[in-house]
C-alpha cells in the first residue's frame, strides 16, 4: 500500500529518533524492570519495625502516665488493707491554770488547791470487728480499680503501637512510590524531548507535546508530595522514639510472603479474652457488684472494741493511770427508706454494666469480622497487582522485540515503560494496604505488644 508523503516523512523522523534514544530507552527499561527489587541506599542505619515499636513504647509519655496510675491504684490497695488493723491514737495535753479553781455547792464554796501546770497523756486502740467484712469489700474494690488501671495501660500500649505502625507504613508507602514516580519523571522528560523534535519535524501535534508536559508536571508534583510525606513520617518516628527529628534512618523492607488466613483465625472467646476494653467492662461489673454489697452491709450494726488509757502528771486529785476496755455497737434501725433507694440505685448500676458488656462484645464481633473482610480484600488486591505487573512487563518485552524491527513508535515504548512503573507503584501500595489492614486486624484482636 502506498503511503502519503506525510506518513513517509513521519516514519523517517521517528526512525532517526529511535536510533538516538535507544541507549536511553534501554537504560530506562532496565531500571523499570528492576523497580521491585531495587536496594535502597545504605547510608542511613536501618530501623526495623520491631525496634521502632520498642523504642516508641519506651519513650511514650502517655504510657508513663498510665503506668503511674497503675502504681497509684496499687498504693490505694495497700492503704485499704491497713484498715483491718487496730487504729492507734495518742494525745498529750498540758494545761496551765491562771485562775483559782473552786467548787460551789449552794452557799458553800470549796476552793481546790490545784497546781498551775499539769499534764495528761491519753491513748486508745480501736479494733474493728463487724467492719472487717466491709473493709474486705473495700479492699476488693481497690483491687478491681487497680485491674481497670492495668487494662487501660494495655489499651494505651496498643494505641501507641498502632500509631507508630501507621507512621512507619506511611514512610514505606512514600518510599515505594518514590522509585517508580521518579522513574516516570525521567521517562516523561525523555518523551517530552522526543515530542519537541517531532513537533519541529511536523511528525506530531502540538497538543501531544502539551499533554506530555502536563503529565510530566503532574508526575513531578506527585514526587514532591511523596518526598514531603516521607520527611514528615521520618520526623514523627524520630520524635516518637525520643531522637532528634533530623536523624536519618532507613526502613526495613517488608517480606512479601503473606501468612495464611488460617493462621490468623481465632475463636470469638479468645478475642474477647484478649481485648483490654472487654476485660475492663467485665471488671466494671464486678466493681458495681462489690459496691452493691457494700451498700447492703450498711444495714447491719457496727461493732468495735476499744482500749483506753489515761495517764496524768502533777494532778493529785486523780489516779496516775486509768485503763479501760470498751465494746461499742452502733445501729441505725430506721432510715426512712434511704438505704433501700440507694441499694436500688446500685442494682441499676450493675444492670447497666452488664448491658454495656453485651453491647461491647457484639461490637467487637462485628468489628473483627469487618477487619477480616478488609484483610481478605487487601490480599486479593495484591494478587491483582501482581498480574498487572506481569502483564505490563510482558507487554514491554514484546514492544522491545518489535523495536528492533522498527514496528513500534518510541512514544508507545515509553508509555509501556511508564505503565510498568505505575503498576509497580500500585503493587507496593496494595502490599502496604495489606499490612495496614493486618495492623487493624491485630489491634481488633487485642494482641498484647
Amino acid at each position: 500500500m502506498t503511503r502519503s508523503p506525510w506518513e513517509r516523512r513521519s516514519s523517517a523522523v521517528v526512525s532517526r529518533h529511535k536510533e538516538s534514544i535507544a541507549p536511553a530507552v534501554q537504560r530506562l527499561a532496565l531500571a523499570a524492570f528492576l523497580a521491585v527489587g531495587v536496594a535502597r541506599p545504605g547510608q542511613a542505619q536501618t530501623l526495623t519495625l520491631d525496634e521502632t515499636v520498642r523504642l516508641a513504647l519506651a519513650n511514650n509519655r502517655n504510657l508513663s502516665l498510665a503506668a503511674q496510675e497503675v502504681e497509684k491504684a496499687a498504693q490505694a490497695v495497700d492503704a485499704a488493707k491497713t484498715a483491718r488493723l487496730p487504729k492507734l491514737n495518742i494525745t498529750f495535753l498540758e494545761p496551765i491554770l491562771f485562775t483559782l479553781v473552786d467548787i460551789r455547792l449552794g452557799p458553800f464554796r470549796m476552793p481546790l488547791d490545784l497546781p498551775h501546770n499539769f499534764a495528761f497523756l491519753t491513748g486508745s486502740a480501736t479494733q474493728p470487728i463487724s467492719q472487717l467484712y466491709d473493709i474486705g469489700l473495700g479492699v476488693k474494690a481497690s483491687e478491681l480499680s487497680r485491674s481497670i488501671a492495668s487494662e487501660r495501660l494495655q489499651a494505651a500500649r496498643q494505641t501507641a503501637v498502632d500509631e507508630i505502625k501507621r507512621a512507619y507504613y506511611q514512610c514505606l508507602r512514600a518510599e515505594s512510590g518514590l522509585i517508580p514516580s521518579r522513574q516516570a519523571v525521567d521517562l516523561f522528560k525523555e518523551l517530552e524531548r522526543v515530542m519537541d523534535t517531532l513537533v519541529v519535524e511536523r511528525a506530531a501535534l502540538e497538543s501531544d507535546r502539551l499533554d506530555v508536559r502536563a503529565r510530566r508536571a503532574q508526575q513531578e508534583h506527585d514526587v514532591l508530595v511523596l518526598e514531603n510525606a516521607l520527611a514528615t513520617g521520618h520526623e514523627r518516628i524520630n520524635i516518637a522514639i525520643g531522637r532528634d527529628p533530623e536523624t536519618p534512618f532507613a526502613t526495613e523492607m517488608l517480606p512479601l510472603a503473606l501468612p495464611a488466613e488460617a493462621e490468623l483465625a481465632m475463636s470469638r472467646a479468645a478475642v474477647l479474652d484478649q481485648r483490654p476494653d472487654v476485660r475492663e467492662a467485665r471488671i466494671v461489673i464486678d466493681l458495681a457488684k462489690t459496691d452493691l454489697s457494700l451498700k447492703k452491709a450498711e444495714q447491719y450494726p457496727r461493732v468495735g472494741a476499744t482500749f483506753y488509757y489515761v495517764g496524768q502528771v502533777n494532778m493529785p486529785l486523780l489516779p496516775g493511770n486509768i485503763a479501760a476496755a470498751l465494746v461499742q455497737a452502733t445501729w441505725e434501725p430506721f432510715d426512712w427508706g434511704r438505704k433501700g433507694h440507694e441499694r436500688a440505685s446500685k442494682q441499676l448500676a450493675v444492670k447497666q454494666a452488664e448491658t454495656s458488656l453485651k453491647q461491647l462484645e457484639a461490637t467487637v464481633a462485628v468489628d473483627l469480622n469487618a477487619r477480616t473482610r478488609t484483610l481478605r480484600e487487601a490480599r486479593s488486591l495484591i494478587a491483582v497487582m501482581e498480574l498487572t505487573i506481569s502483564a505490563a512487563r510482558e507487554k514491554l518485552r514484546v514492544m522491545l522485540d518489535k523495536r528492533e524491527e522498527r514496528a513500534v513508535l518510541a512514544k508507545d515504548l515509553l508509555q509501556a515503560q511508564v505503565a510498568i512503573a505505575e503498576a509497580d507503584h500500585h503493587y507496593q501500595s496494595a502490599l502496604l494496604a495489606y499490612w495496614e489492614a493486618r495492623a487493624d486486624f491485630e489491634k481488633s484482636l487485642g494482641v498484647q505488644p
